[in-house]
C-alpha cells in the first residue's frame, strides 16, 4: 500500500513510464565497448601505414584501409553514446513526470490515508474471521467425531470397524492441525491486528487538511504506525512459532 499513489494509477502504467536499466547499462557498456575497439582500431592501422610489416596483409586491409574501419566504428560508438544520453535524458524526464503524479491535495492524501489504512485493517478482518471459521470447525468436528467414535465403538459388530478408526482418524488430524498452525493463536493474533488497525483508521479520520506538508507529515506517521503494527504482528507470529517448534 502506498500512501503517495492516485486512485487511478496503475502498476503497468507507472512501470511503463521508466526504462528498463538493463538496457540502458548495455548500451552504455557497448558504447564504451565500441570506441575503445575504435581506438585501438586506429593504433593499429596508424602502426601498419607506419611500419607497413608485409606479414599482416590480408584481404580486408588490401580492400579496405583499417583506419576506415577504424572511423566508421568510432561513429558507431558515439552514435550509440548520444542514443544512450537521449534515452538517460528521457529517463529524468519521466521521472519528473512520475514525481509530479503524486497527490498535492491534502484532501486527497487524506483520502488515500484512509483508503490503504482501510484495506490494512480489512486484511486483518479476514484472517481473523477465517481462523475463526476453522477454529469453529475444528472444535466442532472434534466433539462430533469423539462421540461418534464412542457410539461406533459401543455397537461393536454392528457397526462396520472402519467408521470408528476413520473417526478417530480424522480427531487426531483436526487436533494436529489445530496445534500445529497454531489456528486460535493467529486467530486472537489478527483479531489484535484488526483492532489496532481500527484505531489507526480513527486518527486517520483526525488527520487536518489545512496545510499539505502537514497533512503529508501526519500521513506518512500513521503509514510507520501502520509498518510497526505489520513487524509486532510478524514476530508474534514466527518468533513464537520457532519456540514452539525449534
Amino acid at each position: 500500500m502506498d500512501l503517495f499513489r492516485r486512485e487511478g494509477d496503475d502498476h503497468a502504467q507507472l512501470k511503463k513510464m521508466t526504462l528498463n536499466g538493463r538496457y540502458r547499462n548495455i548500451a552504455a557498456m557497448l558504447s564504451i565497448a565500441v570506441v575503445a575497439l575504435s581506438i585501438f582500431l586506429i593504433s593499429i592501422g596508424a602502426l601498419i601505414e607506419f611500419f607497413q610489416p608485409a606479414f599482416l596483409s590480408n584481404v580486408i586491409l588490401d580492400d579496405v584501409p583499417l583506419h576506415y574501419i577504424a572511423w566508421f566504428m568510432i561513429t558507431f560508438g558515439i552514435t550509440i553514446a548520444v542514443i544512450n544520453v537521449i534515452l538517460a535524458a528521457r529517463r529524468e524526464i519521466e521521472q519528473e513526470t512520475a514525481e509530479s503524479m503524486l497527490p498535492s491535495d491534502a484532501a486527497e492524501i487524506k483520502r488515500q490515508a484512509l483508503r490503504d489504512l482501510r484495506t490494512h485493517r480489512n486484511g486483518y478482518a479476514r484472517s481473523s474471521k477465517v481462523n475463526q471459521y476453522l477454529w469453529n470447525f475444528l472444535t466442532l468436528g472434534i466433539i462430533v467425531l469423539s462421540g461418534l467414535a464412542s457410539l461406533f465403538s459401543a455397537y461393536g459388530p454392528v457397526v462396520p470397524n472402519w467408521l470408528p478408526m476413520t473417526a478417530s482418524a480424522l480427531v487426531a488430524l483436526f487436533g494436529v492441525i489445530m496445534v500445529q498452525f497454531r489456528v486460535r493463536d493467529v486467530w486472537q493474533l489478527r483479531e489484535q491486528g484488526r483492532i489496532e488497525a481500527e484505531v489507526l483508521v480513527a486518527d486517520a479520520h483526525l488527520i487536518e487538511t489545512t496545510d499539505n506538508l502537514a497533512t503529508l507529515k501526519q500521513a506518512a506517521a500513521l503509514r510507520k504506525r501502520a509498518h510497526a503494527l505489520e513487524m509486532k504482528q510478524l514476530n508474534q507470529l514466527f518468533v513464537e512459532t520457532t519456540e514452539a517448534n525449534p
